[in-house]
């Protein structure tokens, strides 16, 4: 992951925070489904399901907020 300025954290933090729909600290595959989508509009489920296994690291079926910066930031 590339070094992210302060102001950039703020607005990933920001960002994890309106995908986090349910407020639990947690981006869910259906909330990560959402936001994929709301970026491409073309991409399928199968392909939604292969970048969450992807982006949840340690795959535990949800998503922190550092494999999300990882994945934003990559």
């Amino acid at each position: 992951m590339r070094d992210i300025t302060r102001e950039e954290l703020t607005q990933l933090r920001q960002s994890f925070d309106r995908c986090d729909t349910n407020s639990d600290g947690w981006i869910g595959h259906s909330e990560f489904d959402a936001l994929l989508k709301a970026l491409d509009h073309d991409l399928s489920d199968e392909e939604c399901l292969l970048a969450f296994e992807a982006t949840d690291e340690d795959g535990d079926g949800l998503i922190s907020f550092e494999e999300f910066m990882e994945w934003w930031t990559e």
